[in-house]
């Protein structure tokens, strides 16, 4: 009998072959490339997130430093404006550095003695002090050891009244009752010329500051210039009615003068070839005269009396009354130039340092050193790093009064400002 297939109306499924097995092989690959494909770009996507993280950060640190490198030049570019514009004012002798709060005067560095009558005149520079005296010597003294280095004399060894040295530490010019100006070489301390113009003794000398321009007062009340780097009288320049007792220069072809007697105050533009007369003083007799700066300057008077001057100004812009100890003798001042400050001496037993006031309408006393005698000179070093003074026992043009207490000496101070003192 045969047997229908169909009969069950059941349809048997096909046996699976080696290719069906390979398509479903291939199924399964398929699906876990998918996923490994998946996972490499999620790896991938992480990787350039953070390169560009980093390139922006990298982008960021650049455009932080541009600034700051922006600003930093803004910042140099201003302090180098800063700095011409203040050694502009500086060449011009217009600066103004205010130190009078910070000022301190260190202990007395050396007593130096080796004149037998009164000092009459100092000169100083960057290495070396000198001082002139009645005993007509002259002394070349190291300005770091306090060492006398050498000793020279006029021919006449008459009174010395007179010094002035270069502020470059070539020539020394001295005056006094001999009439005559001599130019010495610094360094071997030897005669190089002699300027004979005065018919009186010579009482001031002043160099212009980086030049070898010199100028001289006399007992004859003419100002002479002389040409140091051709040893050469220039001109003479009258207009005091008494001796020029005192002088002082600064960094432009001007000199400052005192008239003793005759009550004025003499600014002398070399160039111009003009003077400007100041009065203000009263009833009394000018002995001193030193400049601030190429705009201010101060003098003091026989009647204990300092004043401060401007140029632009006829009258005194500061006067100060009784400056020192009651029946004082003004006998000496001398400016911190460039700043505010300045020093008087006299015969009343003690030397001022004074400060003025931002408008130069008053000023006041800021420190006092007791010092026994006559101070008839004061010099201040070209940085304002120190002082000296010539005390004696007489006033350096007579005899009114011999203090027999005093001692003949030349005192050496330094100067610093708080700051350098607390380092």
């Amino acid at each position: 009998a045969v047997v229908s297939t169909q009969s069950t109306g059941v349809k048997r499924a096909p046996d699976p072959d080696i290719s069906d097995d390979e398509n479903i092989d291939s199924d399964f690959s398929d699906s876990d490339d998918v996923s490994s494909a998946s996972d490499a770009e999620s790896v991938e996507e992480t990787v350039q997130g953070k390169r560009l993280r980093l390139a922006k950060q990298y982008l960021e640190k650049l455009e932080d430093e541009q600034i700051k490198t922006e600003n930093e030049t803004e910042i140099n570019r201003d302090l180098i404006a800063h700095r011409l514009q203040q050694d502009v004012l500086a060449e011009k002798g217009k600066l103004e550095t205010r130190i009078g709060k910070r000022l301190c005067v260190l202990e007395n560095k050396f007593t130096l003695k080796g004149h037998r009558f009164s000092p009459t005149c100092l000169a100083i520079t960057e290495n070396h002090l000198f001082s002139g005296s009645k005993d007509g010597a002259i002394i070349k003294w190291d300005l770091n050891t306090g060492k006398k280095l050498s000793v020279v004399k006029h021919e006449s060894k008459k009174q010395v009244l007179a010094l002035a040295a270069s502020s470059d530490d070539l020539y020394l010019a001295s005056g006094g009752q001999d009439k005559l100006v001599i130019l010495w070489d610094i360094a071997s301390m030897t005669f190089v010329k002699c300027f004979r113009k005065h018919r009186g003794p010579i009482t001031a000398l002043s160099f212009r500051r980086n030049s070898h321009l010199l100028m001289s007062g006399s007992v004859d009340r003419s100002v002479n210039l002389w040409n140091c780097d051709d040893k050469l009288y220039i001109e003479s320049l009258y207009g005091h009615q008494d001796v020029v007792v005192d002088m002082d220069s600064f960094l432009q072809e001007r000199v400052v003068t005192v008239g003793a007697r005759d009550k004025t105050l003499r600014l002398w533009k070399i160039q111009e070839e003009s003077q400007l007369v100041f009065n203000g003083h009263k009833n009394t007799v000018l002995d001193c005269v030193s400049m601030l700066n190429e705009e201010h300057f101060v003098t003091g008077s026989q009647d204990n009396v300092l004043c401060v001057w401007h140029i632009k100004k006829k009258k005194p812009a500061i006067t100060q009354l009784n400056a020192h100890a009651p029946g004082s003798w003004i006998s000496a001042v001398a400016g911190l130039k460039n700043t505010e400050c300045f020093i008087s001496g006299s015969n009343g037993g003690n030397v001022k340092i004074w400060a003025c006031a931002v408008n130069y309408r008053s000023m006041e006393c800021i420190k006092s050193i007791e010092v026994m005698g006559t101070v008839n000179s004061i010099v201040v070093a070209a940085d304002n790093s120190c002082f000296a003074l010539g005390v004696g026992q007489e006033h350096k043009m007579g005899r009114w009064w011999s203090n027999k207490d005093a001692r003949n000496k030349i005192l050496l101070y330094p100067i610093a400002l708080e700051d350098e003192v607390d380092r």
